[in-house]
């Protein structure tokens, strides 16, 4: 069998079929970077390796992204990148998610027949991509991502601003408060430790809250006249505090017959 090299075959499916597709509906490239700049807004997409790729096999993932220009400057207070990246962007999601299918990758390795790969590729950028950057060229309509099953990656200042800009300032006010409340409730820190034997022990702490994001969320509340309101929480903090110490306790006790410690 000839042997294969993947990488040379990574990147003829970036130059042969992925390039011409961006580039004939108007984006520029740089590197796995793909910019379309529609005036007041921005639409990119990215080529994503996974970072255990090796020579032997291949995996890659599709990353979108759509930014507002006016948005992007009241959260940064900085001139945007002339290249905007996915991760510059308010609105950022994966293109299994346009189907409902969240974090869908693409293998490349010897079981995988190089051409069909390209002519799935190709139908998923137009089947799929394309008609996404066509549809949501008008930020009006992103409010749309915050009721699908796989909702796009989104910072709630960015979120916010986006339900606010776009006529809907109560549902806006609805979504920061929920943000308050939630981080008004007590949490517990989580750590896993893994043993030699692939068991995940998970420990939790008391539960505390993180008073320097809730005085950023007051901050922000305060900054777009946002009425912040504490709501009545259903489990009583000490109630939620034993329960903790109990869980605890039971990690603590599995861990010692583990180790013998």
């Amino acid at each position: 069998m000839t042997n294969r090299d993947f990488k040379s075959e990574f990147d003829s499916i970036i130059k042969e079929v992925i390039a011409p597709v961006f580039k004939a509906n108007g984006f520029k490239k740089n590197g796995n970077n793909f910019y379309r700049d529609l005036g007041e807004v921005g639409q990119v997409f990215n080529v994503q390796q996974s970072q255990w790729n090796s020579k032997d096999d291949k995996t890659f993932v599709f990353n979108l992204g759509l930014l507002d220009k006016e948005i992007q400057n009241e959260i940064y207070k900085r001139e945007l990148p002339k290249f905007p990246k996915e991760y510059d962007c308010e609105i950022r999601l994966r293109h299994g998610q346009l189907v409902n299918k969240g974090d869908v990758w693409y293998n490349l390795n010897k079981r995988i027949n190089l051409e069909k790969l390209k002519a799935q590729i190709e139908n998923d950028l137009e089947k799929f991509v394309l008609p996404f950057f066509d549809k949501y060229q008008q930020p009006k309509k992103w409010i749309e991502f915050f009721d699908w099953e796989f909702e796009p990656l989104t910072g709630p200042i960015g979120k916010f601003l986006i339900i606010e800009k776009y006529g809907q300032r109560t549902k806006a006010e609805k979504f920061w408060n929920d943000l308050y409340n939630e981080a008004l409730v007590p949490k517990p820190q989580v750590t896993e430790i893994r043993t030699k034997n692939g068991q995940v022990i998970r420990d939790e702490s008391e539960p505390t809250v993180n008073h320097e994001w809730i005085k950023r969320l007051e901050d922000f509340a305060e900054k777009k006249e946002v009425k912040l309101e504490i709501r009545p929480t259903t489990t009583p903090i000490s109630k939620r505090a034993d329960i903790a110490k109990r869980n605890d306790n039971t990690i603590k006790k599995l861990w010692s017959k583990l180790t013998g410690k």
